[in-house]
């Protein structure tokens, strides 16, 4: 399985064309200007959750679920919107064995992380959410595994794939809704050793937050003080607000 993704990701790298369009050259992201515009991004989020905001107003805002019950993370980063290409991306690297297509999406989290100028606030440590094991060895890897090491690679930050561990093997998130997911997700998450005092958690997409938020309360009641939410897209219809 390494060998096979290894090949994957040189023979993925050997191409100088959009991944996409197939037609024009590509940048760094793998990407041609072309379509790296017109990706879905979010231009406007809540400060704290991350979800898409319809609104005009360009200063920092908060959706009204968050001022009224903040989640137990300090803040959500995703720089899309789960909708076509970003989704045909994330789930050919999930769930059909073509993980080089994490590799442009990873240096597109890295480019809008930087983007937001949070340098001075970069977390001590990088996870990626944790799978159980049985799951694990049913699919082979971890995609937030792969994306949180690229990342953590490119933004110079330690990365530890065991501090949290999965100890329930419930069944997929997909198929609940959100008081489905809370419970299903409550008290399956763990933390191995002391945490810093700062960690970003990646993932591929935010849903509900139900595991964000799962894996935020492990991490703080055993001593971590700021965690972050990362990842690629995120699927909550845009909220509008005057």
């Amino acid at each position: 399985m390494i060998t096979q993704l290894k090949n994957n990701w040189l023979l993925f790298n050997q191409s100088s064309q959009c991944i996409l369009c197939e037609l024009n050259p590509a940048n760094a992201t793998q990407l041609c200007h072309s379509c790296l515009t017109d990706l879905p991004w979010i231009s406007h989020a809540c400060l704290r959750c991350g979800i898409p905001l319809n609104t005009r107003d360009p200063s920092p805002l908060m959706c009204p679920s968050c001022q009224k019950k903040p989640p137990p993370f300090e803040q959500a980063i995703a720089p899309f919107e789960y909708r076509f290409p970003i989704d045909q991306l994330i789930q050919l690297a999930k769930f059909s064995n073509q993980s080089h297509y994490l590799n442009p999406l990873a240096e597109l989290l890295c480019s809008h992380i930087l983007s937001l100028e949070i340098a001075t606030q970069m977390p001590e440590l990088i996870i990626p959410v944790p799978m159980h094991r049985k799951r694990l060895l049913e699919r082979q890897y971890n995609q937030a595994a792969l994306l949180g090491r690229q990342v953590a690679k490119k933004l110079h930050i330690p990365f530890d794939t065991k501090l949290v561990i999965k100890t329930s093997d419930t069944p997929h998130q997909a198929d609940l809704d959100r008081k489905a997911r809370q419970k299903n997700l409550r008290n399956s998450f763990q933390c191995s050793q002391k945490p810093p005092s700062s960690v970003a958690v990646i993932d591929d997409v935010m849903t509900t937050g139900t595991t964000a938020a799962e894996i935020s309360r492990a991490l703080k009641h055993a001593g971590c003080q700021k965690v972050y939410i990362w990842t690629i897209a995120h699927t909550a219809k845009q909220l509008h607000l005057r």
